[in-house]
Formats: C-alpha cells, structure tokens, sequence
C-alpha cells in the first residue's frame, strides 16, 4: 500500500518523467522513507540524488549550501525534512530555474497508507483554481469560527495561490495530500481574534484538545490565551521574543481535500476540507514581504469565510 502510494506522489503529484533530475531531501527522521522513495524513483529515472541535511530547528530555516547547490540542478525535488522548506530562499530560487518542488514535511508510513494521500489530485483542481481566483479579485478577507474565531485582513494586490497538491509545470510547488488555495494577507492588516480549535503544525503541539486564542492587531499576535497553559508556554516559546517578524498573520488557506481529516499531521490537517488555516512568519516566497526564517500555522475547524462580500467557506461547507 505505502509503495504504491509513494508511486502517487512521484509520478502523479510529481509528474516525474524518464531521466529526468530528481533530488530527494530528508534528515536523520526520514532517511528511510527517503530511501524507499529513491527506490521506487529508480524505476522511472536514473538520475536520482539524495541528500541527507542536518535537522532543523523549524519551518522555513534555509537547507545548507551543498543541499542548495543540487536542489539548483534539479528538475523535480521531493522534500521529506521533517520540517518544511517550502517558504525558503532556497525554493524559490530553485523554482526560478524552473525546479518543480513536493514539500512533504512530517510524513510517516502511516500517512502514506491514509486515504488524503491517494486522492485524484487533479479532478480538486477546478475548485482550488476558483478558490484562489477569487482570493485574486478580492479585497478583504473575513473569517469567522464557531468556537469564537473572528479576523479581517487586506488582501489588495495579492494574488491567490493555486496549490492542488500536484507540480506539472516549471517552478510549482504542491505539498500532497494538502490540497488548499491561500492569500498572503497586507501584513499590517488583519485585526480580531483567532480561536484555535483544530491543531497547530508543531511537533510540540498537532492535534488541540482544548482551545487557544490569538488576538491580533496591526497584522501581528499581541496576546495568547487557552485554559491549557502548556500550549500558551509552547506557543511563547515556538514564537520566541527576539523576531516580531515571526507574530505577523502571513497566510490565510482553505483546506480543499475531500478524504483529508483532522489528525495533528500538517499536510492532512491544512488540506482537510471544511478548515481554514492560518500562517505566521514568512510569506515573501507567496507574495508577501515578510521575511523571516520561520512559518507556522494553527488550523480551524468549520470555518465561514468571505472574500469581499461572497462566502467561499460557510460552517465548514464549499459553497464558492
């Protein structure tokens, strides 16, 4: 099952074809689901690389130079780091000379083997094109939750993003099984507050059982709140004090996979139809101007979203 499921992401979100350059990334976690990946892309390329980093500390923190330099070489990189690259320098220049990337940050075998994984990619896409054309057009952005959560943010002159969960084009960066559109927001815009009731993409933390609020203003986190005081200790501490940069609201999504389902794991959860997730910390490689070496999101459940005046989201139903 996880072998044919890492066939998926290769050949169907990866869309690698014969001889092309593949360069595979992992750390010391993830060095063998990496191996299993390099062999089953043997069967399509011989040109495989893999290239073991150094663990790093969070999302977005740059690969080292040796990393850089191959990943610059190739066609189609398979990211398996345990923390994301995606909003990286090293990406997006990579992406400019035309390298297809497939984030995969806190993959296991057990995601491998969940149904999320093996979706038919490209018959969501319609609907993530709709979702980030409408991002697109709009102006603002108003999110509301029923556990509490209420924020607008400016999005004139942003450009929705398109992330399918598939890369077939130069440059496309997908991270299956999420399949979302996002926006990333006028970075001194979004005001209200946010209740995290569904999970926060951190090791430390996934799956909430209880809720956790984030009171913004002027586009950054000023307070954080929760009945749970080891979230609000993890959270303080994740964020740090010494970059203000990393509180500032970089990214709205919509979750848009029909078998994805909250379960603590990053890329179900930002992918899970229904959700809305917000990032912090960088968004200058989305077309935002933060940044910042650092990316996190915590992620709603049944959300009501508008762009301007028309709803994409209400209680957790597409209706875009």
């Amino acid at each position: 099952m996880q072998m044919q499921s890492i066939d998926h992401i290769l050949n169907h979100c990866g869309c690698l074809k014969e001889s092309e350059s593949l360069v595979i990334l992992c750390d010391h976690t993830t060095r063998d689901l990496a191996e299993a990946f390099r062999n089953q892309a043997v069967h399509t390329t011989p040109q495989v690389k893999l290239v073991e980093i150094p663990l790093a500390q969070s999302h977005g923190q740059e690969p080292p130079a040796n990393a850089k330099e191959l990943m610059f070489q190739a066609a189609l990189i398979v990211c398996l780091c345990k923390y994301s690259l995606a909003h990286t320098k090293a990406r997006l220049e990579a992406a400019s000379q035309g390298a297809r990337f497939l984030s995969l940050p806190f993959y296991s075998w057990d995601l491998l083997a969940d149904p999320a994984s093996g979706v038919d990619y490209r018959s969501q896409a319609p609907a993530v094109r709709r979702v980030a054309d409408a991002f697109t057009k709009a102006s603002c952005v108003h999110v509301t939750g029923p556990a509490g959560t209420d924020v607008k943010m400016d999005i004139r002159g942003r450009m929705g993003n398109y992330c399918p969960g598939f890369v077939s084009g130069p440059g496309e960066l997908g991270s299956p099984p999420d399949i979302e559109a996002n926006v990333p927001p006028v970075e001194d815009s979004a005001s209200g507050l946010i209740v995290v009731d569904g999970s926060i993409t951190h090791a430390d933390l996934g799956l909430l059982e209880q809720p956790l609020k984030l009171s913004l203003m002027k586009g950054k986190i000023q307070s954080i709140d929760s009945g749970n005081k080891h979230y609000v200790r993890t959270l303080e501490r994740i964020f740090g004090s010494s970059e203000p940069k990393r509180r500032l609201l970089a990214e709205c999504g919509v979750g848009l996979n029909p078998l994805a389902k909250l379960s603590g794991v990053m890329l179900t959860d930002e992918g899970a139809l229904g959700t809305v997730h917000f990032g912090f910390g960088s968004n200058a490689t989305v077309g935002g101007q933060n940044a910042v070496d650092f990316h996190l999101d915590v992620v709603i459940r049944d959300a009501s979203l508008k762009a301007d005046h028309e709803f994409i989201l209400k209680e957790g139903k597409l209706v875009l």
